[in-house]
């Protein structure tokens, strides 16, 4: 019997232990919490301003009663255990409804102001003593608050043109928690509707095909067209808050939908666009793609005959038509997804080849064919529903700049919500420089949900470099770590072409994604993309590169030689701590008895989001970290510094991303004392904000799925580290790999 060929480098490890949990510790606003030096002149400025509302309460824009209010908070009172909900409670007629900018939407009752003006000045309770010591100001949701600081005109000439005139908005309905201000809301949509002032946008139900002779046989639907308006009333009506596409006759119907008070928020709609790669022939298909992994292509489609052998399924009829779709660039992306490392073989790429699935669905940039943002998402999410079997979805084709860049786009908003229901990781571009934005990614590479990829310059050696200055850097919006990754933006195509721009460097993470994928035991979206980003180089996210890019010689799914790699998922419940116990350390990474080496953590939590996609869109956070023995019952952080929670709120924000779903915890360690054999790893889920899911406790939201890689190098690089490590945790760890068991080198 011939001897089985050894792989070249060992499998990522499956970690198999359980956490043990621990009740964590319960916090509540006391004395402490009173800013003593602000309380008198707070108690002065918010009566007054109370006054105000209560003097002016007859011009309000109320529904059954209620309007919303807007409450700014002091910026070192931003922490959500100081959410003035206490002072904006039930019992004063109010409450918190939604988070905005440095602050909250307060839904009031008009007829009992006077109870809150009196409660303000008259604070006997310490709960809202502190409230109203952390509240800076107090007043209406204005039209200015639901513009984002921009006028009429500016929103009118920033929108989409309708080919059946007026222009084409998302508009986010107000949200109310009291059912008849939700059903007077409606009415009052009903009117705007029924006088002509807004329109509705209409979405046929697709009917969907993987092949042109599917649909030649089948039969039309006798389905209605479906009316954006009844739509996003239904939704309302079942969930309080609902979002939709319109289209405005005017700039005076825009007036008027604002000045109704229907609205929370009111975004232009922007065209989706692909930058052009150019022209050229098409060559064959050099690879034998029998059994590769399938990529789902949403792009301007395929229609470069040598790669018809390369497609797994094409949804037809599709929803832009050929006239109208951005053909070439389709046929440019879909060559790189398949095989770029044959098109671009002076590039350190991995040569790995794909199939892919053809969602015809961009036009190009010269294109009159209407847009539809509510169709675009209609028809993906029975793309999706019809193909479970695709899990990574390429997409290299954004909006233009966006008009409100703190506020998550409605494209990327909704792409998350499809990409959660569906257990998908789409790979969005993050976008292209142009003379209307360079300094944000372009929607939908806000999508949470999403790996979103940057560009990068080749170094003189050929290898991944700086960034490329065509491509747009993060940010994202409401401090979203964005890019997650980046990769050669300049590359050649299909037809010998060479182009750059971030719609180029996607399909090579999302050909990586799509393998590892595949080559998992037991993947999850979050598992991948925490394997991606773990795989990648950098220490510090960077607003152009992200993490960096996912292969220097070893595939996410190995251990580069030296180190050893674990990942597992878990489901953590808010309200507990989890400690993972027994975690070996490695002979390995002791050094004259003293631990040295380096550790890499990357952990990827799939948050709640909040439904108005603006400010404090995530509504949980993970803390975590890897701690080592320092001796009994004391340990110490090696890696993640656990300064989340101990930070102030705007500085936890800022130097350590505190409420971003990726948590990464990278550096290296020489000579650390310590006491025992093993490691052990840290976790909590947090919550804030969560009147907005009609919930008071964290626990009641229920478990939240966590990714984690723990990645580890011995001080000598010695190769031994996997298989001690294997040794050490015995039945307790596995290989993530299929098909790939553990061997021990004896």
């Amino acid at each position: 019997m011939a001897d089985r060929p050894t792989p070249l480098l060992n499998p990522v490890l499956s970690l198999r232990v359980e956490p043990a949990p621990k009740a964590g510790s319960r916090g509540g606003k006391g004395r402490q919490s009173i800013n003593v030096a602000r309380l008198p002149e707070q108690i002065r400025v918010l009566g007054a301003a109370s006054r105000a509302l209560l003097g002016s309460r007859a011009q309000l824009s109320t529904f059954s009663g209620k309007t919303h209010l807007v409450a700014r908070m002091f910026i070192d009172s931003l922490a959500p255990t100081k959410a003035p909900n206490d002072l904006f409670h039930p019992t004063q007629a109010c409450q918190l409804v939604a988070p905005v900018k440095h602050g909250y939407l307060i839904e009031a009752d008009v007829d009992e102001l006077e109870r809150l003006n009196y409660v303000i000045e008259h604070p006997s309770n310490i709960k809202v003593q502190a409230d109203i010591s952390n509240v800076k100001e107090l007043g209406l949701y204005s039209a200015d608050e639901k513009l984002r600081g921009r006028d009429l005109q500016q929103m009118w000439d920033a929108a989409l043109d309708d080919e059946e005139g007026g222009k084409l908005f998302i508009v986010w309905l107000a949200p109310f928690r009291d059912q008849a201000a939700q059903t007077a809301l409606l009415d009052q949509v009903n009117v705007l509707a029924d006088t002509g002032t807004i329109q509705p946008t209409f979405s046929l139900p697709p009917q969907l095909f993987a092949t042109r002779e599917e649909a030649a046989r089948a039969q039309p639907l006798a389905v209605s067209r479906q009316s954006s308006i009844a739509r996003a009333m239904r939704s309302y009506r079942a969930h309080g808050a609902a979002r939709t596409m319109i289209r405005v006759p005017s700039l005076d119907g825009l007036n008027q939908l604002v000045a109704s008070g229907a609205s929370y928020r009111i975004d232009p709609v922007r065209p989706i666009r692909a930058a052009q790669p150019g022209v050229g022939q098409h060559p064959d298909v050099p690879v034998d793609l029998t059994g590769a992994p399938v990529v789902g292509v949403i792009d301007g489609g395929l229609h470069a005959p040598s790669y018809a052998t390369a497609e797994a399924w094409r949804v037809t009829p599709s929803l832009i038509p050929d006239v109208h779709a951005d053909r070439v660039h389709g046929n440019g992306v879909t060559s790189l997804v398949v095989h770029a490392h044959a098109w671009n073989n002076n590039r350190p790429l991995p040569p790995l080849n794909c199939r892919v699935g053809t969602v015809q669905a961009v036009p190009h940039r010269n294109s009159r064919h209407p847009f539809n943002t509510t169709a675009l998402i209609d028809h993906l999410m029975q793309v999706f529903r019809d193909h479970p079997e695709t899990r990574v979805w390429n997409i290299s084709a954004n909006e233009e700049a966006p008009f409100n860049p703190n506020d998550i786009s409605y494209l990327g908003h909704e792409l998350t919500l499809l990409a959660r229901q569906h257990g998908i990781l789409p790979v969005i571009s993050i976008g292209n420089v142009s003379q209307s934005n360079s300094d944000g990614p372009n929607a939908p590479a806000d999508c949470e949900a999403a790996i979103s990829v940057g560009g990068r310059i080749a170094s003189g050696t050929g290898a991944p470099g700086d960034g490329c200055p065509r491509c747009l850097p993060g940010p994202g919006p409401d401090g979203m770590l964005k890019p997650d990754l980046s990769w050669f933006s300049e590359l050649r195509m299909v037809g010998g072409v060479i182009d750059t721009g971030s719609s180029y460097a996607t399909p090579l993470v999302s050909s990586v994604a799509a393998h590892t994928f595949a080559k998992l035991r037991d993947p999850s979206p979050d598992l991948v993309k925490a394997l991606l980003i773990n795989a990648a180089e950098r220490d510090t996210h960077d607003p152009r590169l992200g993490w960096g890019t996912p292969f220097n010689g070893a595939a996410p799914w190995e251990c580069h030689n030296g180190s050893v790699t674990l990942a597992w998922r878990a489901r953590l419940t808010p309200g507990s701590a989890y400690y993972w116990n027994g975690i070996p350390i490695p002979p390995e990474m002791v050094k004259d008895g003293k631990l040295t080496g380096r550790g890499r953590l990357t952990a990827v939590l799939s948050p709640m989001v909040s439904p108005h996609a603006s400010s404090n869109y995530f509504a949980t956070r993970l803390q975590t970290a890897l701690q080592y023995p320092k001796g009994k019952d004391k340990w110490d952080n090696l890696l993640g510094t656990m300064k989340e929670s101990s930070l102030a709120e705007t500085d936890a924000r800022k130097e350590l991303a505190k409420w971003q779903p990726v948590r990464r915890h990278s550096r290296e360690f020489d000579a650390l004392k310590f006491q025992g054999n093993h490691f052990r790893l840290f976790a909590q889920v947090f919550a804030r904000d969560l009147y907005q899911f009609g919930r008071t406790r964290a626990e009641e939201i229920g478990p939240q799925e966590v990714a984690f890689v723990l990645t580890l190098w011995g001080a000598d690089g010695d190769e031994t580290i996997h298989d001690s490590t294997v040794r050490a945790l015995g039945n307790f760890v596995e290989s993530a790999v299929i098909n790939q068991e553990i061997e021990i080198q004896q």
